[in-house]
């Protein structure tokens, strides 16, 4: 029996930052969407699985809101999808939070590389074909399963063209939905960035979905990159799509949330009132949504041509030689499908999309670091640096591990930067402590305080920071804390 999801109104995604912002406006934002992921840290230890707080779970479940998940880590369009080691944790934030259910990307995300399973960095799209509704419907079963609650299939964005072999957007969504019988998320800035960039347009793709199974819309403002118009999540709803989105939210019989979406890097872009007013703009889509639905059937297209036996694991090995570093390629074909100069020029985008989401987790959590770069060597320099680090080293999924990456290939590539090493030891273990709920001691011979102030007031540290060898204690117990240990074994 197809579920119904209950009617919980607009809402938006849940971000630290915003906390204030959600506790005190429970009566307009309905809906704080977790995104569980992104609260979570991994051990450094080889083979550990991810975890979240249950302090910080415990704070959002106290939210005025009622929370549903959604899943951004770890998509179900791949050949390579885990059904196994989130899980416990995936569950344990779906069961106290109350979530009536639950979604994830139709994306790619880890691949075959030369050693076995790699992230390649950025969420990728299928190839629309029926053997990938397959792939696609079987990894959405187990993940449903696996989970214990409803599930809901995110629409993709994708900045490529349709190929002659490929399903119309719409087909491949209905029969993934219709195969797996599972909800559909309907992301309307997804599907705005596609049509804006050539592929189908909204209005055909909807004419083709069941439209009882949505159960939910996103929606987000676009940012034009490379003469693309992204899914950055960066301001607020464009009022073309706004009217696009109220005629389509009209005709969904099912509907039980519309949320808006701002990504973590993007909420200056937004003061309290203009926030506000996106959430207002929910509301008044969400108006719409009580009028009875037109009664309509979807549309029903002529079959692609006829695809070629392994289609994934082809798609997947070319994704593989565009995104991952050379000594992390597979062996076999760079080009197993042929591509056109304007699949080229889309590798291109994402390529440059998976670096800047990269260094931006560098810049979250190494910001101090990086400034004294900056300050040091200069801007461009600091880019040309980074940029050979990208080149050099694997994607992962969580930040922290990047981080930590980064800190291996500076001990490997050192710079003759006054205090660097210092600040990058002193950020790094900050992370490795809070990633494994650990305690670390490290060796100092720089006064962190003053060269933090110094930092502050656009300075690079100087000989006022220089100290005697002192052993620090460095912990988050909740909230980060750093200690000087007894100084006659600071030479440990």
């Amino acid at each position: 029996m197809l579920f119904k999801p209950p009617r919980l109104g607009p809402g938006a995604v849940y971000l630290r930052s915003l906390d204030g912002l959600f506790r005190t406006n429970g009566d307009l934002i309905r809906i704080a969407e977790i995104e569980p992921q992104i609260f979570w840290t991994k051990p450094t230890s080889p083979g550990s699985n991810p975890r979240g707080s249950s302090l910080e779970r415990r704070r959002i479940a106290a939210l005025p809101q009622q929370t549903l998940t959604h899943g951004v880590g770890f998509p179900v369009g791949g050949t390579i999808c885990d059904h196994e080691n989130h899980i416990a944790e995936f569950r344990l934030w779906n069961e106290e939070l109350t979530s009536p259910w639950t979604s994830e990307h139709l994306s790619i995300l880890s691949l075959r590389g030369a050693a076995g399973p790699q992230p390649c960095g950025f969420l990728m799209p299928p190839l629309q074909t029926e053997s990938g509704v397959k792939l696609a419907a079987q990894n959405i079963r187990r993940r449903r399963a696996a989970l214990g609650v409803p599930f809901a299939v995110e629409t993709g964005v994708n900045y490529f063209l349709r190929r002659d072999c490929e399903m119309p957007d719409g087909d491949f969504f209905a029969a993934i939905a219709e195969e797996a019988d599972c909800g559909i998320l309907l992301d309307l800035t997804n599907l705005w960035s596609n049509q804006k960039n050539g592929r189908a347009r909204i209005a055909d793709i909807v004419a083709k979905l069941p439209l009882e199974r949505v159960w939910e819309v996103h929606l987000a403002g676009l940012e034009l990159e490379r003469g693309y118009w992204v899914d950055a999540h960066s301001g607020g709803i464009d009022p073309d799509l706004a009217a696009i989105a109220g005629d389509v939210i009209s005709s969904l019989p099912n509907l039980g949330a519309i949320i808006f979406e701002l990504a973590p890097d993007r909420v200056s872009a937004l003061d309290e009132a203009s926030y506000l007013k996106e959430i207002e703009t929910l509301h008044l889509l969400w108006e719409k949504a009580r009028r009875p639905p037109a009664n309509s059937r979807p549309i029903v297209s002529p079959l692609p041509e006829a695809e070629p036996d392994g289609m994934p694991d082809m798609w997947e090995q070319v994704i593989a030689h565009r995104m991952l570093p050379a000594a992390n390629r597979p062996e076999g074909p760079a080009s197993a499908i042929p591509l056109t100069t304007a699949d080229e020029e889309r590798f291109s985008l994402y390529t440059y999309l998976a670096a800047s989401f990269r260094t931006g987790a560098l810049a979250d959590l190494l910001g101090n670091t990086l400034r004294l770069l900056q300050l040091a060597i200069g801007k461009k320099e600091v880019g040309d640096l980074l940029d050979r680090y990208i080149a050099a080293t694997a994607p992962v999924v969580f930040p922290t591990d990047e981080a930590l990456q980064f800190r291996r290939y500076m001990d490997a590539h050192p710079l003759p930067v006054p205090g660097f090493e210092e600040m990058l030891k002193f950020e790094s273990v900050l992370i490795q402590a809070a990633a494994d709920s650990t305690t670390v001691r490290a060796t100092f011979y720089k006064d962190i305080d003053v060269m933090l102030t110094d930092l502050a007031a656009g300075n690079l540290p100087g000989p006022s920071s220089d100290r005697a060898a002192t052993l620090l204690e460095i912990g988050v117990d909740p909230v980060p804390f750093v200690r000087i240990c007894d100084s006659a074994r600071a030479g440990a």
